[in-house]
Parts: C-alpha cells; sequence; structure tokens
C-alpha cells in the first residue's frame, strides 16, 4: 500500500529548493506511517519559443531521479504560458496517467494531491479513473486566487465531494476552501505544516554574521522567500530611510523584483539569493527581526521557522499568520507585543512605524523560541497518519 504524493511542488536536482515544504511534510508521514511512498511531481512542457526563465529549468528536470533518498516521477503535460489556465488540470491528468496507472499496478495506492488548481483537479480524475481514494491540500494561491475564475471554481466544486481528505494549511484557509467547495466549514481539516525545531534554533548571532560574510555590528531585518511584487519586500526596504542608520535589510531569495527593491533600499539592502535550508537557518541566527509584508499567505514557513530561530516578527495580517502568532490585544493592527508585530496589507507608514517599535524593544530571544515549541511536527503528521492509514485500509 502506497502514498503517492502528486504536485507541481516538489524539489529537484535542478530546483532543489522548490516545494520543500511539501517534502518535509510528506517525508514525516510516510516515516511515521511505516508506508511505502512515491511522488509524481508533473512538469510544464512549453515549447521552445515561450521557454524562458522558469521554463527552461524546468525543461532540465529528469523524468525520473532518486532525489536524496526519494523517487520521482517528473511526468511532463503540454502548458502554454498565460493562455491555459483552464486547460491545465486536463493537460496535467493526461501527462501523468500512465505513471498512475503503473504505480496502481503495483498495489493499492492513495493518492495525495498538493495545491487544489492545477493538481488536485487532476488528481481527481485520475483517482476516478483508477478507483482510488485521493486527498487534496490547499496552500493559499490556488484558493484565494486561482479559485476566483468561475469555471476553477465550479471543478473544485465537482471533486470536493468525493475526496477522502480535503486539508487547509491554516484557519482562514480551511474556512475559504469551504465555501469555495460549496461545504460545510467543518468539510475541511485544518492541518498545519510544522517547523524543524532541531534545524531552525537560535545560536550564536556574531558566527553566523561571519559565516554569512554580514556586518558584525548593526541591526538587521531578515526577509526569506520569492522576490516578487506580493511579498512586498519592496516597501521593508523602502521604510529603511526612515529607520536608523545602523538598520540593514537582508533578503534570501530570487526574483523579478529584485532590482525594483535594490532602488527602494540602496546599499542598505543585501541579497543573498536561493539559499539552502541549512543556510537559511543560519540566516535567522544573524538577524534581528524578521520581516514578511506580503499581499496573502496561506501557512507561511518562514514565520514559524523565525519564530522557532527567536526572531520577533512584523508581518501583514493576512491568511495565517495572525493565526500563528497568537495575536491577542497587544498585537491588534499597530500594537507591539512579545513576538512582534501585525500591520495592514499595503501600509508603508504602519510597516515602518512597526518596525521601528519593535527594533526599539528588549530582544527575547529564549521566550519567542518557547513559544515556537507548540508547532512541532507531531501533530500534523498523526492526523495525516491516521487519514493515510484509513484511506488506504478502505482499498486493500
Amino acid at each position: 500500500m502506497t502514498i503517492v504524493t502528486f504536485t507541481n511542488l516538489f524539489p529537484s536536482s535542478v530546483m532543489p529548493t522548490h516545494g520543500l515544504f511539501v517534502r518535509e511534510r510528506m517525508r514525516r508521514v510516510a516515516a511515521a506511517s511505516g508506508l511505502p511512498w512515491q511522488i509524481v511531481a508533473p512538469v510544464p512542457d512549453v515549447v521552445w519559443p515561450l521557454r524562458r526563465g522558469i521554463y527552461r529549468q524546468w525543461r532540465a528536470v529528469p523524468e525520473h531521479e532518486v532525489f536524496e533518498g526519494d523517487e520521482v516521477h517528473h511526468p511532463r503535460y503540454r502548458h502554454w504560458p498565460g493562455l491555459s489556465l483552464r486547460r491545465q488540470a486536463d493537460a496535467m491528468a493526461d501527462g501523468a496517467r500512465q505513471v498512475l496507472r503503473r504505480l496502481q499496478a503495483a498495489g493499492p495506492i492513495v493518492i495525495d494531491a498538493h495545491y487544489v488548481w492545477p493538481d488536485g483537479i487532476a488528481a481527481a480524475q485520475l483517482a476516478r479513473e483508477l478507483g482510488v481514494p485521493f486527498t487534496v491540500t490547499a496552500r493559499g494561491t490556488d484558493i484565494n486566487v486561482i479559485a476566483q475564475d468561475p469555471f476553477v471554481r465550479e471543478r473544485i466544486r465537482a471533486l470536493a465531494p468525493h475526496a477522502r481528505g480535503l486539508f487547509a494549511v491554516s484557519r482562514a484557509l480551511a474556512e475559504r476552501f469551504a465555501e469555495v467547495a460549496g461545504l460545510a466549514t467543518g468539510r475541511v481539516t485544518q492541518v498545519r505544516n510544522g517547523v524543524d525545531l532541531e534545524r531552525f534554533a537560535p545560536g550564536d548571532v556574531a558566527a553566523a554574521r561571519r559565516e554569512l560574510g554580514l556586518p558584525l555590528q548593526g541591526r538587521l531585518l531578515l526577509g526569506v522567500g520569492r522576490l516578487v511584487a506580493g511579498k512586498g519586500f519592496e516597501l521593508a526596504a523602502r521604510a529603511l530611510a526612515s529607520l536608523p542608520q545602523d538598520v540593514r535589510l537582508v533578503l534570501v531569495g530570487d526574483g523579478p523584483e529584485r532590482a525594483a527593491i535594490a532602488a527602494a533600499g540602496g546599499d542598505r539592502v543585501t541579497f543573498l539569493g536561493a539559499r539552502s535550508p541549512a543556510v537559511v537557518a543560519t540566516c535567522y541566527r544573524a538577524c534581528d527581526v524578521f520581516v514578511l509584508p506580503s499581499e496573502r499567505e496561506g501557512w507561511p514557513n518562514v514565520v514559524t521557522e523565525a519564530l522557532a530561530s527567536g526572531l520577533r516578527v512584523v508581518a501583514t495580517a493576512v491568511g495565517g499568520i495572525p493565526e500563528i502568532l497568537d495575536c491577542g490585544e497587544d498585537m491588534a493592527l499597530g500594537g507591539v507585543g512579545p513576538r512582534g508585530a501585525l500591520v495592514p496589507r499595503g501600509d508603508q507608514t504602519a510597516l515602518t512605524a512597526a518596525l521601528g517599535a519593535v527594533l526599539e524593544q528588549p530582544t527575547d530571544r529564549t521566550g519567542v523560541r518557547e513559544f515556537a515549541t507548540r508547532y512541532g511536527w507531531d501533530e500534523p503528521v498523526s492526523q495525516l497518519v491516521t487519514t493515510f492509514r484509513e484511506a488506504l485500509g478502505a482499498v486493500a
């Protein structure tokens, strides 16, 4: 009996940091359950005139590999960037059909889909054809943005009643998923992400800064994520002009907004590029405050990683962020609490004021770390193991 994780969000030898959060979760579930695990991570195949940027990287991903001990299949499906949103789920199912049939031929499977569109819809279609159970996990943009398309919304409503499990990574997203799917709220189960409490922990600040080549003096704000407009890092860079001169912004990640961020923050912004999880953990230890001015989020793992590393967080009050920070009256919008501050989305003035206020508060890395220990992996892994055992038992 095998769990088959079906998602485009999974790392590969070509894109080793892509979809790490799915791998971290399902690796633990497979280990705790003792069940075999395979991964089907479809890759968009784009015709050569349109094969630019990330699509060149996709092209280089092998069709099958064992990546860091995990067997991963990367079937291709035809994709037309910007033109084929409504056809994408059916195309993904067509591309992955033969791989799923081969896996089922070896024994009973349950399909574990991550990201509702197109992955969850494609997985539901294949599960129906094969007569196997499936689960779907919503992670953010799939429900908050893509599902605004009426066609996508109807496809989600059609699949939802047939899923063995519908999951979302935050309470807010679970409620939204249920609304989109036309189901009672309780039909979607919140299964939050966990954080690796061994990897992400406070440490020697000076040693971490030396390792990364960061200044030993001064205070460092840290942002981790894709450098895209939706993450709001340009707002954080603009805030530097109103903060004391010893404050700098360190960014981990790459993306198309790098030049705009650099123009906004000048030489007070340090770009470290995309880094491995081990190096990212060092980045948390090196810095003083974590900043995430996103327009939208599901359950951002970077926030729990920062807290586990002892960093206070200044972030927008979107998605699961208020839930993670367990905000009381002291951390209502505009207030500063022991774990940081929340600000309205897109509010430059509020973000700048919150960063200044948090930087002036005494640092309590130990207290922040103690709070974060509630976000270990044991609880969500236990929830998922039960679901998959029940699903596989039904088809054994």
